[in-house]
């Protein structure tokens, strides 16, 4: 999943040459906390937030004296999941997207979830299953086969990390076509403990 399948086009943006009082206008009609500076090619050159304004009571002055450095961005061809990284590392809740310093967009918070939840299956009616898998590829290829002798069908498989359990390594499948839950369990069960080694 990349950037550019969930941002949002055409961000809304200041000159820098604008006034503090045209950019507070700009984010009381948009209800922003925050707003993204660009030159008139399009050029991103930092942002303003609300706290701007408390450092001046002058707002005739241009927002490029204000403004603060973008430090964080990311290209529409990385990753969901390097947005998120930046997001979570950094306290952020919007990142601007840039395409050799021109500003193409920005993602959200509310982007990176849908993204994250779109490729987990999360709102597609389905069932929920967690298997307990070892390191290497044999135990996910026994899932596997299992669940095409019942014709499920493999919507995510993410790895969980809270439901380890010694060697082994929490897996969560989101499934559907399944017809009966409890005999998929007991099969993927046996089939898992068949694979364990004797000593297990």
């Amino acid at each position: 999943m990349n950037v550019s399948q969930f941002m949002r086009r055409d961000p809304v943006t200041i000159r820098p040459t604008a006034s503090l009082e045209d950019a507070r206008q700009l984010m009381d009609e948009h209800g922003f906390g925050l707003l993204l500076v660009a030159d008139e090619e399009g050029a991103l050159e930092g942002f303003l937030t609300r706290g701007a304004f408390k450092s001046t009571e002058d707002l005739s002055i241009p927002v490029s004296k204000v403004r603060s450095d973008a430090r964080f961005a990311v290209s529409p061809e990385d990753t969901v999941e390097r947005a998120a990284l930046l997001m979570l590392a950094n306290q952020l809740v919007v990142l601007p997207v840039v395409d050799e310093r021109r500003l193409v967009g920005i993602i959200s918070q509310t982007e990176v979830l849908r993204a994250l939840a779109s490729a987990l299956g999360i709102g597609v009616e389905g069932t929920r299953v967690t298997v307990h898998v070892r390191p290497g590829n044999e135990d996910i290829y026994r899932v596997l086969d299992v669940l095409r002798e019942h014709d499920a069908q493999l919507l995510s498989l993410v790895g969980d990390r809270a439901t380890g359990n010694g060697d082994r390594r929490g897996m969560v499948l989101r499934l559907q076509g399944v017809d009966d839950r409890e005999r998929l369990c007991r099969d993927l069960e046996a089939a898992l403990t068949a694979s364990a080694p004797a000593d297990a």
